[in-house]
């Protein structure tokens, strides 16, 4: 069906392909990949899995650029949003505790923290964000302990950020 002509697609992952830097992508590949390039065959090896050191040290200098204190040995690199996910799952989340989620939610991030079997529970919000009242009655209501899940910079729907107002609330 998304293949259809005129269809246009609005499930998570798949964005408008007029968007894809197709040139940009030529250009980086020609240069990495070269003829004389040093870098043509280490580019095309596995990395460790914690990331490409150089990228690990980028990433540590930048946010402390932002006055964070941050080291390369604390910088993990994922795959995507989705392996991200996964991880703080696993150390967030365990069976049966409450999962207090947006509504409505990113559906990769629920699939993501499906396996470790918590309950999600739907906090309202509006078109500025989550509602700061409903986000503290369901935390009230926790009896142990509860994680939350919120996307502030793009929400669907609408596929707006959160505006300055309700992030800071």
């Amino acid at each position: 069906m998304t293949e259809r002509p005129g269809i246009l697609n609005f499930a998570g992952g798949l964005p408008s392909p007029e968007t894809f830097p197709v040139d940009a992508m030529r250009d980086a590949c020609a240069t990495v990949l070269g003829k004389d390039s040093a870098i043509a065959k280490p580019s095309l090896q596995y990395a460790s899995s914690e990331g490409l050191p150089e990228l690990r040290q980028w990433v540590a200098d930048e946010m402390g650029k932002h006055g964070a204190t941050v080291s390369p040995e604390q910088v993990l690199i994922t795959t995507g949003s989705q392996q991200g996910l996964d991880l703080i799952a696993k150390v967030l989340l365990d069976k049966c505790c409450r999962l207090l989620v947006e509504s409505p939610t990113y559906l990769g991030a629920l699939q993501a923290f499906t396996p470790m079997q918590p309950v999600p529970e739907n906090v309202a919000s509006d078109d500025g964000g989550v509602s700061p009242q409903a986000l503290r009655e369901a935390l009230q209501k926790a009896s142990a302990r509860a994680s939350s899940t919120c996307c502030p910079t793009s929400r669907t729907p609408p596929a707006a950020p959160w505006t300055k107002r309700a992030a800071s609330r």
